[in-house]
């Protein structure tokens, strides 16, 4: 069984690499500390605190390739309860790559890499995160941002391929046999209109083992800068069905985020524009995605901006509700907040650095993750904080993810699984996949 590690640069269109290699020392270096825990009463202001405790993971590192550049790691499981790990790499020559590996015993280790598509123009960043979904029937369906026309560039990481125009496709391909062998890629969206962008997209499995897609797209004719609304295209018996507008006035440029909550209903999460207010809104479908209730803003921040922040919402199931979180940057209290789906807000992180934040989940607990410098430094390190009902933990600061960003995980029974890239001097980061007891 191969284990492994790999690098990246994160680009608004550009896409990366990984490699892996024969098994290395691991390093193994748990702490069992106990877990302080505050009733959380925010009232108006949020808490700011100092990370004074630290636990560290336990990792296991390789070597990159150094040829090769590599980005935004994705974790996802199966209804099997395997663990899927997504990722892309970028070689030399401009040639991009979408890969998986599968781990069937909790991350300790992983397949080796398994290829789902190549080219010059494949996409992933932050904002266009490519990602892996496993239906309830065994098939894997593969989606992210391509540039059909984008010609490979040789040389250090950069914007990726070149061409294609503002043309952005969303595609996906399917595997039957657990990721050995995939499909040729196809457009999600059916409008053979050239010269649209269409992104920032999010996609679930819903409870009928259908996929629903959400995405910003390009209004057609628009003399604005950049002017979008909100899409939902969903499959049926498989096929991608002609897409729909949900929502027609829209922050940008600002990702999207979906989640099916224990009743089987579907939320769809984007930052709204409202007279350049744009907080995060809400839309709910109790059938399958076929008609939505009207759009809630989730917390009323206010924040007003004449420009998009581009920063979305992630969330989690949660009991019977769900938890949001999310970065607003009023001039009262700039920070990422985290709150539950009927609005009451839990957790204020102030700390200036803090971003790329992540949101795990299980049956007990959730565990909300970001990135930020350490103290008296530029280096950036994992902190997390457990929320059980109404408490939130102390923060904790996560020893060995030094230079860590763009962090995804899992939360499987009482131990954090997380994989991140790790920035390289030579800017060609790494991937470092850990197991963190809490």
């Amino acid at each position: 069984m191969t284990h492994f590690i790999v690098s990246f640069s994160t680009l608004f269109f550009g896409v990366w690499a990984f490699s892996f290699f024969k098994k290395p020392t691991e390093v193994a270096l748990t702490s069992n500390m106990p877990m302080c825990y505050q009733v959380n009463n925010l009232n108006n202001k949020g808490l700011i605190q100092p990370v004074t405790q630290f636990t560290t993971a336990t990792s296991v590192l390789f070597d990159s390739d150094t040829a090769k550049t590599y980005a935004m790691p994705l974790l996802a499981t199966t209804p099997k309860g395997e663990i899927i790990l997504s990722w892309t790499e970028r070689d030399d020559q401009g040639m991009i790559s979408f890969c998986m590996a599968t781990s069937s015993d909790k991350g300790q280790s992983f397949s080796a890499p398994k290829i789902i598509y190549t080219g010059a123009g494949v996409g992933n960043s932050r904002l266009f995160r490519a990602k892996v979904l496993a239906k309830k029937d065994g098939t894997l369906v593969a989606l992210y941002s391509n540039r059909p026309d984008a010609k490979p560039v040789a040389g250090p990481p950069g914007r990726g391929g070149r061409g294609g125009g503002r043309s952005s496709e969303l595609v996906f391909a399917e595997s039957k046999d657990g990721g050995n062998t995939w499909s040729s890629p196809l457009a999600v969206d059916n409008d053979p209109t050239k010269g649209l962008l269409r992104g920032f997209f999010d996609a679930v499995v819903l409870p009928n083992d259908e996929i629903a897609i959400a995405y910003l797209k390009d209004v057609k004719g628009s003399t604005k800068h950049e002017e979008r609304d909100l899409r939902l295209v969903l499959s049926k018996n498989g096929v991608f069905q002609p897409e729909k507008c949900i929502d027609a006035v829209v922050c940008d440029c600002c990702n999207i985020n979906m989640l099916v909550d224990a009743a089987g209903d579907l939320h769809v999460y984007y930052r709204d524009n409202n007279d350049d207010v744009r907080d995060i809104a809400r839309l709910t479908s109790s059938d399958n995605g076929d008609t939505f209730k009207n759009s809630q803003i989730v917390h009323p921040d206010g924040w007003k901006i004449m420009g998009c922040p581009h920063s979305g919402a992630t969330s989690v199931p949660m009991g019977k509700s769900a938890l949001i979180a999310w970065f607003s940057g009023t001039e009262s209290e700039p920070g990422l907040r985290l709150a539950t789906q009927e609005g009451k807000r839990l957790l204020m992180v102030s700390e200036p650095s803090a971003k790329n934040h992540a949101l795990l989940a299980n049956a007990e607990e959730a565990i909300m993750l970001w990135e930020q410098n350490q103290t008296g430094s530029e280096m950036t390190q994992v902190v997390y904080q457990t929320v059980k009902g109404d408490q939130v933990s102390v923060p904790v600061g996560i020893n060995n993810t030094q230079d860590a960003t763009n962090v995804t995980g899992l939360l499987i029974n009482h131990q954090v699984i997380i994989a991140h890239e790790v920035k390289r001097s030579n800017k060609k980061n790494g991937l470092a996949v850990s197991t963190v007891k809490i």
